[in-house]
């Protein structure tokens, strides 16, 4: 080798001596080694776990308040329902406990219960639904109460004779 002779290595001189030289040589800002490290790949993979265990915190809590909100409405369409009933007489106007709901979809988780109250002499009457569901079944069950004033027929009828003396 030329550098062993003391004279200084040319590019084509000697490809070791070449290769030696390269290898000492500083590295410069532009030459990197491709690829992530240890560290960096730790910190993505924890990164992501946080993120994949936030989203599925929130898919959680949304699902729960999608069903908070399903039977929010389901109680108060069947609190409607049986309130309606109760005008058309279908159901009788009178105070009754708790029973299941008329509606054969829900009939094993929901239940009503009607609170009649007389107002004054014209005949009118408070009547309150309250429609809930099984506390049997469900820790924290959905209750909905809906009141309406409403004309009792039996006592119109009693008004009306006892106005006209008969």
């Amino acid at each position: 080798c030329e550098w062993f002779r003391g004279l200084t290595p040319t590019a084509t001189s000697c490809r070791r001596c070449a290769a030696e030289d390269v290898g000492n040589a500083p590295r410069s800002p532009s030459y990197r080694r491709s690829g992530l490290t240890l560290l960096e790949v730790m910190l993505a993979l924890a990164i992501l776990g946080g993120a994949l265990a936030t989203i599925g915190e929130l898919m959680r809590i949304g699902a729960r308040n999608a069903e908070i909100a399903r039977d929010k409405t389901t109680v108060q369409l069947l609190a409607e329902s049986t309130m309606a009933e109760l005008e058309i007489g279908f159901l009788p106007l009178q105070a009754q406990g708790q029973a299941p709901v008329a509606d054969v979809e829900y009939q094993d988780d929901w239940l009503f219960s009607v609170d009649v109250q007389p107002i004054d002499d014209a005949a009118l009457v408070a009547v309150q639904v309250l429609v809930e569901q099984s506390p049997e079944i469900y820790s924290r069950p959905v209750s909905f109460k809906l009141t309406r004033w409403l004309i009792d027929e039996t006592l119109l009828t009693t008004t009306t004779s006892t106005e006209t003396g008969g």
